[in-house]
């Protein structure tokens, strides 16, 4: 668990793997996907487009990705899904895994709708499903930062489950941090550097939901947090360019729960 911002240093490990020539048939397949999908608006709903849209991006840049189910189906009915927060991979990723309207966190693609965070709460009483993503800003993928218990509140307002999904990078089967965006650093290098990897699969582990109703806003949000952190954390070997970091929760009203060590 990070008690810092991830910096450059996280990126170390990565270099590229694909040859030039791949590297821009992928770039020139991306850069199409990206102006098919401004020309082309959505139709009804929008989440055909949506999904569509997605999985072209991520088929472009060479990302595959896998789903992982729950060990409990997910209840039915509108929910408020919470998904850890590395770039803009895993924002396609969870579009095509996810049925859930995406809350905006900054990342803004041509023709996918995405929802104003002081909309969360009307849409799941209208019977919407919604995915945020807490953290205050991005990481590098191989641990998390603190879950901001005030975009649980929307869930508990209006009585819905909360869904943690846990979204992991591996490159030929061990961590990687390629597929980050980190604060400061453009689309660009960090398409680059995702074009760049052979081997991308992009993990969504879909976790069992939290009920809500008996629990704050902090407590829920400690909850989803260590979810998540569970499958990031307990699954070595990790880069090396990333130490571990001890995890603790003050204040959540719950007790703190140390990482497995390596």
């Amino acid at each position: 668990m990070s008690t810092q911002p991830c910096s450059t240093a996280c990126l170390a490990d990565v270099s590229p793997t694909a040859p030039a020539g791949l590297r821009r048939r992928r770039s020139a397949a991306l850069a199409a996907a990206l102006a098919r999908a401004a020309t082309r608006p959505p139709a009804g709903d929008g989440r055909r487009h949506a999904v569509c849209t997605a999985a072209r991006l991520l088929t472009a840049a060479g990302v595959r990705v896998v789903v992982v189910q729950p060990a409990t189906p997910w209840p039915t009915g509108p929910r408020l899904v919470v998904a850890n927060r590395v770039s803009w991979v895993d924002d396609l990723a969870l579009r095509t895994a996810v049925a859930a309207l995406p809350a905006d966190d900054g990342t803004i693609w041509p023709g996918l709708a995405t929802l104003r965070g002081d909309q969360v709460e009307t849409e799941l009483l209208r019977g919407r499903s919604v995915l945020v993503r807490p953290e205050a800003t991005t990481t590098c993928g191989t641990e998390i930062g603190r879950f901001v218990p005030a975009r649980f509140a929307p869930a508990l307002a209006a009585g819905v489950p909360v869904c943690p999904v846990a979204v992991r990078a591996r490159q030929a089967g061990r961590p990687t941090t390629a597929t980050a965006q980190l604060d400061g650093e453009t689309w660009w290098r960090s398409a680059a550097r995702v074009v760049g990897t052979t081997e991308l699969v992009l993990e969504v582990h879909l976790l069992p939901a939290i009920a809500p109703r008996h629990g704050t806003a902090a407590e829920v949000a400690a909850l989803a947090e260590y979810a998540v952190a569970q499958v990031l954390e307990v699954d070595p070997p990790r880069p090396v360019s990333h130490p571990r970091r001890p995890r603790t929760h003050d204040g959540a009203g719950l007790s703190p729960r140390s990482p497995v060590r390596r």
